[in-house]
């Protein structure tokens, strides 16, 4: 086998993972754990929101809010955020749909 057909297959081999088992795993995972907690992401939202607006009970430490957004930005990061506006602009508003259709199913990922 010569070294261009090897990469051809490889390449080939690389897109069809990363197009297809990789994603229908992690969407497959996710719907997994929502199942296994019960829809955790929706159950608990009230606590969440609950939580958020309570205030600091003592001044030493953080607010709940404070934790909430750091914790956010570790999650998240800039990558996450630019890689949704280039999904965008190269996709579409239709990148917007599938952002957040899938995203409650990545919350329970987070969460485990």
């Amino acid at each position: 086998m010569n070294e261009k057909a090897l990469l051809s297959y490889l390449t080939h081999t690389n897109d069809f993972i990363w197009t297809y088992i990789v994603i229908a795993l992690l969407l497959g995972v996710g719907v997994y754990f929502t199942y296994r907690t019960r829809f955790l992401q929706v159950r608990m939202i009230k606590e969440m929101l609950r939580v958020l607006k309570e205030g600091r009970k003592e001044k030493k430490g953080i607010s709940p809010f404070q934790a909430f957004a750091i914790s956010m930005a570790a999650r998240v990061g800039t990558g996450n955020i630019t890689g949704i506006a280039i999904a965008i602009a190269i996709g579409g508003p239709g990148a917007i749909f599938f952002d957040v259709d899938r995203s409650h199913y990545w919350i329970c990922l987070k969460f485990r």
